[in-house]
């Protein structure tokens, strides 16, 4: 829960056992109940209405903002008065443990030395046509962001998470199968990277990570690891790949949602396979895009002078970390390739034989141990000339490498997250993540890739050298 919203339980309670226990030395009631409509009114104008304080919206309405300007007596005289604040108590509770069960999550702070600035591009590829869409037309368009070390910031508030707010957040509820409602809290989930804030100059050239999403997930799905990293001293970039991701809004209001017949078929079937090898390529060749613009940023903008284009890394997840490793396959200025829950079976098969020849590192849930892809990612590492490094996170499924495991305490009964708690899978994320790259693009060692790490036992580690 937040400030305000603890503020109001703590006082509005308080009030309520002062009713119950008349004649409390001290106590009036009017005083007391105007402290509670001020402390709402600050909670709606500085944190933001959401459903589930609902029954502490109506409290108020019905019992507190009468009492701090009474015309008549609002707690009723015995016996209802007694029955009165058993109810109020209940829609109390009630409200409570909604707060809780669903709450407004706080993002992981960045732990590195800088602050983060963010800036958003929409790009239009002029060499391909859009293949999805329910009536495909134009050239292939993306929205791109940059996050990256920043100087501090007074006096200004970081950006929301999610674009587009509620619209996405309701997107987020249908996609987990939920009632759209649900998640709307999401909207008001503020991130620690601040639009447009000033670059640090003084330490440029930054290593360069290219982030790819899932299948249904956006461009900072993973905002956290995207913070961690440009919170140590790195360039992050990622895309919404339109039609493959959540939803793409771009600046002139078309929203670009989730394509479904972007993977068509049965698993397992000669369609499903035709759609997701397209769907893989589709994301490789928007990564290879992404590239290709940022030599235009570093020359000129706000963004001059920042990138270190000869330490260049990767990582993706799911669809992203197939597209990750296609991507390095073909592509000599990536040095570093991670993949979390790596969709490695749409990959084509020259890629899938020759492998790869940078360190790669391999990150998967226990959702992920077994089924044909699990054969194939194995097979893959198996021919890497690299130094690659395989680890398992036991109690662990696939949406644990995304901030879906911290929208609620309800989420592993959801089936979105497992054994492990949120917060722990998220912290062994970009625990591994910085490492990697920091030992491959910064060549900074970490004891992280030496082998299994007491302060993860959930990891079991494996490397090739």
């Amino acid at each position: 829960m937040r400030l305000f919203e603890i503020l109001l339980v703590v006082v509005m309670g308080a009030v309520l056992v002062a009713e119950w226990h008349r004649g409390i030395r001290g106590y009036r009631r009017a005083d007391a109940a105007r402290v509670v409509v001020l402390l709402t009114v600050a909670q709606l104008l500085l944190e933001g209405y959401r459903w589930q304080l609902l029954p502490f919206y109506v409290l108020v309405g019905a019992l507190f903002l009468p009492a701090a300007f009474p015309r008549r007596h609002v707690f009723a005289p015995s016996p209802w008065r007694k029955t009165i604040i058993i109810g109020a108590l209940v829609l109390l509770g009630m409200g409570t443990l909604l707060a809780v069960l669903l709450p407004v999550p706080r993002l992981p702070q960045p732990e590195g030395s800088y602050r983060v600035g963010t800036v958003t591009y929409h790009w239009v590829d002029a060499s391909r046509l859009e293949a999805y869409g329910e009536s495909p037309s134009g050239n292939r368009e993306l929205m791109v962001q940059v996050w990256y070390p920043a100087e501090p910031q007074t006096g200004v508030r970081a950006e929301r998470w999610l674009v587009n707010g509620i619209p996405t957040a309701r997107a987020l509820a249908r996609w987990g199968g939920m009632p759209e409602w649900l998640l709307n809290q999401l909207a008001l989930v503020r991130t620690h990277s601040y639009s447009g804030a000033p670059a640090v100059i003084a330490d440029a050239p930054y290593p360069v990570v290219l982030y790819v999403h899932g299948w249904g997930g956006f461009r900072n799905i993973n905002q956290d690891q995207l913070e961690a990293l440009a919170s140590q001293g790195y360039v992050v970039v990622s895309a919404d790949h339109a039609y493959g991701a959540l939803r793409s809004v771009y600046p002139d209001g078309r929203v670009a949602e989730n394509n479904p017949e972007a993977l068509r078929g049965e698993r397992g079937g000669a369609e499903f396979t035709a759609s997701s090898q397209a769907l893989v390529a589709t994301y490789a060749a928007d990564a290879r895009f992404v590239l290709e613009q940022l030599p235009a940023l570093n020359a000129s903008g706000p963004l001059v002078g920042l990138f270190d284009f000869e330490r260049l890394g990767l990582f993706g997840h799911s669809t992203g970390g197939g597209a990750v490793m296609a991507v390095c396959a073909v592509d000599a200025r990536c040095r570093a390739v991670l993949g979390m829950d790596t969709w490695i079976e749409p990959v084509d098969e020259a890629t899938l034989t020759a492998g790869l020849v940078q360190p790669a590192l391999f990150l998967n849930s226990e959702a992920w141990f077994t089924g044909p892809n699990r054969a194939v990612l194995e097979g893959f590492y198996e021919r890497l000339d690299g130094p690659a490094y395989w680890l398992d996170i036991y109690g662990s499924v696939h949406y644990d490498f995304t901030l879906v495991a911290v929208f609620s305490p309800l989420s592993q009964a959801l089936g979105v997250r497992g054994a492990l708690p949120g917060q722990q899978a998220l912290a062994i994320n970009r625990a591994y993540l910085v490492a990697f790259f920091d030992a491959t693009l910064k060549g900074i060692p970490s004891s992280l890739l030496e082998g299994p790490s007491p302060e993860f036992p959930e990891v079991s580690f494996g490397e090739r050298r």
